[in-house]
């Protein structure tokens, strides 16, 4: 009788579902693929606007690539790999915020102004922020426990995860418990969480500064259609910061939680430890799938109209 889980299923599961997340990836693509339209002729203020918000964005994510490769070679034990996901998202916040800063004069017409009140509400894309806050609020548990439980490996670093487990001893004449402590790694303790929250915690400033900026970027009021036009150009910018903040956060856990996974059921001796690798395992690959979501919505931005990502 053959195994359930033979050489076909190990190796060809994974593929089957990165397949599958890469087609769902390049649908959603395809259906967010549609641009701000108006008259450009009239309008050509905001159409420089319109390029030199996605020039920035996509300049933001070339320098967020090379920053990933940078800091990830930062540190031992793959320390800047944690650290990463934070520099390449602070990359593409900074690059839009300040496109955004050398353009902003764009959407204004000399001595014409209007009376409005904006809120960052008015373009917050309240679905996609949901999800990157809960992401957010599993990444700060996760990170915790994996922080609170870790202990120091041979190198002194809290990069180790310990199990103390009882097993039986027949000694030929009686029966006896023995205990036996069990280390693996490299698990995320504050070796690894420690500069990971900083970088986070550096990504949502960064994000609250941008939304914030471009809530209240000026622009010429007085005019429906330019209103129509920005509103749009300022949903896409939005919603392009929330959608990294959520990446960074995604792209964290996921690596976090494999790690975590990996560490925990290395030597579970409990039924305890063995679903609570398989629970962290499930985390990771809900983190990864989000994480593509999020980088699609980073990589193609929407047409600003508010509709679902």
């Amino acid at each position: 009788m053959t195994s359930l889980f033979g050489p076909a299923v190990l190796f060809g599961l994974p593929l089957v579902v990165a397949g599958g997340l890469l087609m769902a990836a390049l649908v959603l693509g395809v259906r967010r693929s549609r641009t701000i339209t108006f008259d450009e002729g009239r309008y050509p203020g905001l159409a420089a606007l319109r390029r030199a918000t996605l020039r920035a964005r996509y300049l933001g994510i070339a320098v967020g690539g090379v920053a990933i490769v940078v800091v990830a070679s930062f540190g031992r034990y793959g320390q800047g790999l944690f650290l990463a996901p934070a520099a390449a998202g602070a990359a593409v916040i900074i690059a839009v915020m300040i496109g955004q800063r050398l353009t902003y004069t764009r959407a204004r017409t000399a001595g014409i102004a209007g009376l409005e009140r904006r809120e960052a509400g008015d373009y917050l894309p309240r679905r996609l922020a949901m999800t990157a806050a809960g992401v957010l609020l599993v990444l700060a548990a996760v990170g915790a426990w994996t922080t609170v439980v870790a202990t120091a490996d041979e190198s002194g670093l809290a990069r180790a995860f310990t199990q103390s487990c009882t097993t039986l001893v027949w000694d030929g004449q009686t029966q006896s418990e023995q205990a036996e402590v069990h280390a693996s790694g490299p698990f995320p303790g504050s070796y690894y969480t420690a500069g990971m929250a900083a970088g986070v915690l550096a990504v949502l400033a960064l994000a609250f500064v941008g939304v914030v900026a471009t809530t209240r970027r000026p622009r010429n009021g007085a005019d429906p259609e330019l209103v129509r036009v920005d509103d749009a150009l300022r949903r896409q910018t939005v919603e392009g910061i929330v959608g990294t903040l959520g990446l960074v956060a995604a792209a964290t856990l996921a690596g976090m939680s494999y790690l975590s996974a990996v560490a925990v059921g290395a030597a579970a001796c409990t039924t305890a430890y063995g679903l609570g690798s398989w629970a962290l395992a499930a985390i990771a690959f809900v983190a990864l799938t989000l994480a593509l979501r999020f980088s699609v919505i980073v990589l193609v931005p929407s047409d600003g109209s508010g509709s679902r990502s």
